[in-house]
């Protein structure tokens, strides 16, 4: 069974929003695949004052999710992603690692 995880992003402006969730987010869904990473959604909250971006990810059946994002963040694939995006806007990432039960319909 996979290891979900949702990530919690608060980005510095409305701008800065925009471009991770039109330009960077669509980028890695290029390179998830060659880490085990498989993307479930990416979602805003309306009117949400505080720039947040949810995105829903997986990890294959064994591997630590943790071990896997340094590996992602540490190569040229996030820096790539990344291109012309100030990473500095990114004012805190929330991760909660969820565990779905044996009756979930995501496995």
């Amino acid at each position: 069974m996979r290891t979900f995880e949702m990530r919690v992003y608060s980005l510095r402006t409305k701008e800065a929003l925009d471009f991770y969730t039109s330009t960077v987010y669509p980028r890695h869904l290029n390179n998830f695949g060659l880490f085990g990473v498989e993307a479930h959604g990416l979602w805003t909250e309306k009117d949400d004052v505080a720039h947040r971006v949810f995105v829903l990810v997986s990890y294959a059946e064994g591997d630590d999710p943790g071990e896997v994002s340094r590996r992602y963040i540490q190569g040229p694939e996030a820096a790539n992603d990344a291109r012309g995006f100030d990473v500095a806007d990114i004012l805190g990432v929330v991760s909660t690692i969820l565990i779905p039960s044996a009756s979930s319909p995501l496995k």
